[in-house]
C-alpha cells in the first residue's frame, strides 16, 4: 500500500498537467467573420460608411480571423449598431470661457456576435465606446468632421480587440 501511494500521487499530478497548454491562450472559436454594414441610429454624419470601412480594415490587419464576403461563407457574423454620438466642451477659449477650444467626442455602439453554423450567440448588445478629444480653436466644426474618421478608427480597434481577444 505504501509503495502504490507515491505512484497514485504521481499519476494524479501528471493527469492534471495533461490538459495544460503551454503558450498563449487560443484565439476566437471561428476563423472567418462577416461584417454587414453598420446601422447608424445616431446623428453622427456618414458614420455608417466610416465605421463599416474602419471595422473591415481593423479585422483585415489583425490576421486573427479572415473577413468573409457573405454570411453563408463565414463562421460568425458581427452586427454593429451606432447608438449615440455626443460632443461635450473639454476646454474653453482663454478670452471667452463660453467659447469652446476643444470638445470631447464620444461614439457609442452595441454589437452582437453570432455563430453562423450553430446559431449560438457569443455576445448580444455588448456596449462599445470610442472617445477622442477634438481641438481646433475657431475651426471646431471642420476639425470635428475630420476627427470622425479617427473616432471611427478608435471604436473599430476596440470592437476588433474585443471580438478576437482571448476566448
Amino acid at each position: 500500500m505504501l509503495r502504490t501511494l507515491p505512484l497514485l500521487i504521481s499519476i494524479s499530478i501528471l493527469q492534471g498537467c495533461a490538459n495544460y497548454k503551454l503558450g498563449l491562450p487560443e484565439g476566437p472559436p471561428f476563423r472567418t467573420i462577416f461584417i454587414p454594414a453598420v446601422v447608424n441610429n445616431s446623428f453622427a454624419p456618414q458614420m455608417q460608411i466610416l465605421l463599416t470601412t474602419s471595422l473591415r480594415e481593423a479585422f483585415a490587419r489583425s490576421k486573427t480571423v479572415r473577413i468573409a464576403d457573405s454570411r453563408k461563407d463565414a463562421d460568425a457574423t458581427l452586427e454593429i449598431t451606432v447608438t449615440g454620438y455626443q460632443r461635450r466642451m473639454a476646454t474653453a477659449q482663454q478670452q471667452d470661457t463660453g467659447q469652446p477650444a476643444s470638445f470631447y467626442l464620444n461614439l457609442n455602439a452595441h454589437g452582437t456576435l453570432v455563430n453562423n453554423r450553430t446559431g449560438d450567440i457569443y455576445f448580444k448588445s455588448r456596449p462599445f465606446v470610442g472617445k477622442i478629444q477634438s481641438y481646433g480653436g475657431d475651426k471646431l466644426v471642420e476639425r470635428e468632421r475630420q476627427n470622425l474618421h479617427i473616432l471611427a478608427r478608435n471604436l473599430s480597434r476596440e470592437i476588433q480587440q474585443e471580438v478576437t481577444s482571448t476566448w
